[in-house]
Order: C-alpha cells, then structure tokens, then sequence
C-alpha cells in the first residue's frame, strides 16, 4: 500500500458503494481504502473494485491525503471527531454526508480545507454532474485538487456559496429520481410491446440519448413533431396509463401544452456543448 492513500469513510452504504465506484472505475483503485461500513460491502468493494477494506480506517487518517466522508448524518458527532483527532492539518477533507454544512465541518476540522460535495448514482458511469463547495480558507490548490479527484465521477459544478449548493443539490437529486422514474416507465413499456429485458433497455438507451441529441441541437425544428405527440390521443392514453400503474398523478399529463416556436437567441460565438460556460460559478 502507497504509504499516502484516499481513505473513504463509509456507512450509509448506498452512497459509499456510488462513491467507491465513481472514484475508482475509472482511476487507480489501490490508491483507495474503505471503512466503517458493513463487512458484506466492504468485502464486495474490495474484491469488486479493488480498493482495501479496513474494518479500522481511523487508524488509516494519518497516512490519508485526502479523507473521504460519507457515512450517516447520524454518526457525524461521533465519528467526526474521532477522525479530527488524527487527521493531519494538510489532508483535504470531502464531504457527502447529506445535509451537514460547512461550517459544522470546519468547528472539527479547523485547519483542513474542506470541500462539501452532492453526488448522484450517475457518477458509477463516469458521466454524472455533482456540486461542490469550499470551505472559506480553502486554497486554489485544494479546488484544483477537488476536480481532479471529482472529474472521475463526471462534471462538477463549483459553486460559490453554500446556498448555491443547496438549491443546485436539490435540482439535482430531485431530477435524478424524476429521469429514474421515466426510464423505468419507458422499460415497462417497451416489455409491454414484447420486448426482451435486454431489447428494452438498448432502445430505451438509443431513445434517451437521441432524444436529447435531437432537442438540444434542433430544438425549435422538432417541436412540430411533439406538438403532434401532444395532441393525438392515442399517444396520450399510452402516457397516462403508464403513469397510473406507477402512482403518478395524470395532472402531469393533463397540463403538458405543445411547445411553443422559440427564437433563437444562440450566440454564435458560445459553444452551445459546453455547460461549463455557463454554471461555472466560482
């Protein structure tokens, strides 16, 4: 083992398990331990992706450059400031645990700079968009690093404050559970046309990614062709029979109108691909 390593402090199991292999499926994974998880995860993130499973990962601090936090907001107060006892003042700290703020990070860790991070399960692709903070002392050294590390688990937005991350955070969990439902719903309804799992799935993949292709990059040219969608109502009943065997309410349905002709107010000199341009906020 290196003798400087990322150690990943689990616990919340679901989000350790997306942080481990967001970090480590497209980068060195033996760089990595994990701990204070359950030995079942542990034992499948260490034989799975290759990172060390250390049942006692304080002992590990010392030797950490960069710790990764992300186990339950419940056993924050404990395991916080057991880890503040053996961090050293130079290793960055990230943070995952949901909704514990920078300044409670900072009252432990008051020499580290910390960096606050919201990720999503597509990170595991390696093509999901996460937010992050810095603590107020952190350095441009500690922001590069932060990408970095992050850029694995896909882009990510730097904000400037706290409350920017909030709002974005929620944006951003809220909207990964509504594309989880709608591609749940479009696999139901590929398999009740007769299509295999793995037939489903493909063509739920090919109609997503060229649907968004299509939008993004002729937008106002195919909203004749959702305006038409919007107003057959075979196609309707499909959608609202889909979503009631989800629970959904039909409302969503009911008040979608056709869209509206848009002008276009690209400039020219954007690259219209590169969202960096215009959520880089820090």
């Amino acid at each position: 083992m290196a003798n400087l390593v990322k150690a990943i402090i689990g616990g919340d199991d679901f989000q350790t398990e997306i942080l481990v292999r967001g970090l480590t499926v497209h980068g060195p994974a033996d760089a990595y331990c994990v701990g204070h998880c359950s030995d079942q995860l542990g034992n499948k993130l260490q034989s799975r992706y290759g990172v060390k499973f250390v049942k006692n990962i304080i002992e590990l601090i010392p030797n950490s450059a960069i710790v990764f936090l992300s186990f339950n907001p419940a056993d924050a107060n404990n395991l916080l400031a057991r880890v503040a006892e053996k961090v050293n003042d130079w290793t960055l700290i990230v943070s995952a645990i949901h909704d514990l703020k920078l300044d409670t990070l900072q009252y432990f860790f008051k020499k580290n700079e910390i960096v606050r991070l919201n990720i999503n399960p597509s990170v595991v692709a390696g093509e999901g968009l996460g937010a992050y903070a810095l603590s107020k002392n952190a350095s441009t050294d500690a922001n590069s690093m932060a990408q970095i590390v992050l850029k694995s688990c896909g882009d990510v937005i730097a904000v400037k404050n706290e409350y920017e991350f909030e709002e974005i955070a929620h944006y951003l969990t809220a909207n990964t559970y509504l594309s989880y439902v709608v591609i749940q719903t479009m696999i139901k309804s590929a398999k009740q046309v007769g299509m295999a799992p793995k037939e489903a799935a493909l063509a739920v993949k090919k109609l997503l990614s060229g649907s968004i292709k299509t939008m993004i990059d002729y937008g106002n040219e195919t909203s004749d062709i959702i305006r038409r969608a919007v107003n057959d109502k075979k196609v309707q009943g499909e959608a609202l029979n889909l979503m009631d065997s989800y629970g959904l309410t039909k409302d969503l349905m009911q008040n979608i109108t056709a869209p509206p002709e848009l002008e276009d107010t690209t400039d020219p000199s954007e690259d219209p691909k590169n969202f960096r341009m215009h959520y880089q906020w820090s």
